[in-house]
């Protein structure tokens, strides 16, 4: 369709109809507003490219897609502009070139989508759907002296665009909805396929109108077309901002939370969710334990291998560590060569039982170090259950601290904790092994 429909989307505006209907004797007077509204839709668009350039100075990550989205904002204000240019400028760039410059913006946005999401990008096919549509309206120019409407370059573009937003809307659903939750992918996916409707229809409406209404004309049809533009282009362009946003806070809230070198948990994530279990321990009495995990001379590994190996044991025991626990634990370093295992809904008697899995695991491992060889590799692990006089998490890790150190003086590579009896008197409750 005409330029309107076009920009309604950052490139889902189509020039159409154009060639065949006259102006009348009254339209150089009216044509006045809607050439306004056009213009202030390419401001508007403008902006968003300010926007857009701002994001791509500022923001380190997500430039690929940024670019697309700035080049897109721009095309389509450009290609608004020449359509304002109506019906006194040159056809070929208010009609032809205009139109171009609208279906390479839509091609944008949607490839600049599938960079955002990881999807794939259907270049070739783009590519194709281009060059075919540039073909068609080179040969058939600006006003098909045929007198066939659908030949007019607007509705060849209508159509394109109206391919473009129809795979976007469809293709990007799914992931939409897995990152960003459902409404999220209602309101982008919903607005492409929206504006891939009103593509179909003006594509449609070329095949059938023998006279249709020149976009450029003060009819209400159209200024309502610019005011919907108005306000779609800033939905679709601050929902892709705010996603975007979104992620990169996602991303800071993992570093926050998370150990760099190993990917688990780190110490403030898990005092935090050892919080959270208190909580839930002090409201309905829901029981949980902690497992307190230390490798044994870990401080050999460093010596005489080097720290680089040593970050290679840490990785690959945080690694057996995840694959032992159930997905409701929590996994988490707690520095150095020491984690932390977080079972919530696990009864005192399960805790060692579970522990001893674990170091079961890591004993029976054998990690192979680059330049190394094979290296194996034991832990210590002290158990510690929540218990009724309890007054703070934090005699929980104590006590889970307590026999860590226990099973250490044990022999190592075993797992100490309080009796069943629930006696805290130090005694270790050992499932492992001794180390010689």
């Amino acid at each position: 369709m005409d330029g309107v429909w076009r920009s309604i989307v950052p490139g889902a505006l189509s020039p159409a109809g154009l060639g065949r209907a006259r102006a009348s004797p009254a339209t150089p007077a009216l044509r006045k507003p809607v050439s306004a509204l056009y213009q202030l839709t390419c401001t508007q668009l403008l902006l968003y490219s300010v926007m857009w350039g701002a994001a791509w100075w500022i923001v380190g990550s997500e430039r690929r897609a940024v670019l697309h989205w700035l080049t897109s904002s721009l095309l389509t204000s450009a290609g608004l502009g020449l359509i304002s240019l109506r019906p006194a400028g040159d056809p070929w760039l208010t009609v032809v070139l205009s139109n171009l410059l609208l279906l390479i913006a839509a091609i944008l946005l949607a490839r600049g989508g599938a960079c955002f999401l990881g999807l794939r990008r259907r270049d070739g096919e783009n590519l194709s759907l281009l060059m075919a549509l540039a073909t068609a309206a080179v040969w058939f120019g600006p006003r098909p002296e045929s007198g066939v409407i659908w030949q007019h370059p607007g509705f060849l573009t209508a159509a394109g665009i109206a391919w473009i937003l129809s795979r976007t809307a469809w293709g990007q659903w799914t992931l939409l909805r897995a990152q960003f939750g459902w409404r999220t992918a209602l309101v982008v996916s919903g607005t492409h396929a929206t504006f891939a409707a009103l593509q179909w229809a003006r594509s449609l409406f070329g095949l059938l109108s023998s006279d249709p209404v020149p976009l450029h004309s003060a009819h209400v049809a159209n200024e309502l077309l610019v005011y919907a533009l108005l306000v779609s282009s800033a939905v679709l362009n601050f929902v892709y901002l705010f996603l975007m946003v979104m992620r990169l806070t996602g991303r800071l809230t993992h570093l926050v939370e998370h150990d760099v070198l190993t990917g688990l948990f780190n110490r403030r994530a898990m005092q935090d969710a050892l919080a959270e279990q208190w909580v839930h321990w002090l409201r309905r009495r829901e029981p949980f334990a902690v497992v307190s995990i230390d490798l044994d001379h870990f401080k050999q590994i460093n010596d005489r291998w080097g720290h680089p190996a040593g970050d290679e044991v840490l990785r690959a025991t945080a690694a057996l560590l995840v694959t032992g626990a159930r997905t409701v634990d929590r996994v988490g370093r707690m520095g150095g060569e020491e984690f932390l295992l977080l079972l919530p809904g696990c009864q005192p008697e399960d805790a060692p039982l579970a522990a001893e899995r674990l170091r079961q695991t890591l004993a029976a491992a054998s990690l192979e170090l680059r330049g190394i060889g094979e290296v194996r590799i034991t832990a210590s692990l002290g158990v510690a259950a929540v218990e009724a006089g309890d007054l703070s998490p934090d005699e929980i890790l104590q006590r889970a601290d307590a026999a860590l150190y226990a099973a250490k003086r044990a022999g190592r590579n075993r797992v100490a904790g309080p009796s069943l009896a629930g006696q805290h008197s130090g005694a270790a409750t050992n499932l492992g092994p001794a180390t010689p």
